[in-house]
């Protein structure tokens, strides 16, 4: 299953979010653009139907993330604790420098764990 949600308020909110299944119990989410107050909604609605179905790992492709606010961050957080909830899993894949950064100043690199490429991901 493939789909696209491309959100865009205006040419300088963007964000692109591509859902690809791999395997049975696994989703890849490609996230592009800047997750912020105007765009993080639209991961919010891509991701959570994804973390309600229990047991399913969700791995979320932030390479192609610019820049990450406070909102984008709560969104993340957001999504863990109902992927926790339901017992599925989110890993973050090869978040940006930027997103690392904001990742590690508000100590939220302790959760929400990230790996470097989809295979390092533990099964």
């Amino acid at each position: 299953m493939t789909t696209d949600r491309p959100a865009s308020h205006d040419r300088h909110h963007t964000l692109q979010v591509h859902v690809r299944r791999l395997g049975t119990d696994r989703h890849l989410v490609t996230v592009v653009g800047d997750l912020d107050l105007h765009t993080a909604s639209h991961l919010a609605d891509a991701l959570q139907p994804l973390v309600l179905t229990g047991g399913h790992s969700v791995l979320v492709d932030l390479s192609g993330v610019a820049f990450l606010d406070s909102t984008g961050l709560t969104c993340l957080i957001a999504v863990y604790r109902t992927a926790r909830s339901t017992g599925a899993r989110l890993a973050l894949i090869a978040p940006s420098e930027r997103v690392r950064r904001m990742l590690a100043l508000t100590g939220t690199d302790q959760v929400l764990h990230s790996y470097a490429t989809v295979d390092s991901v533990p099964d």
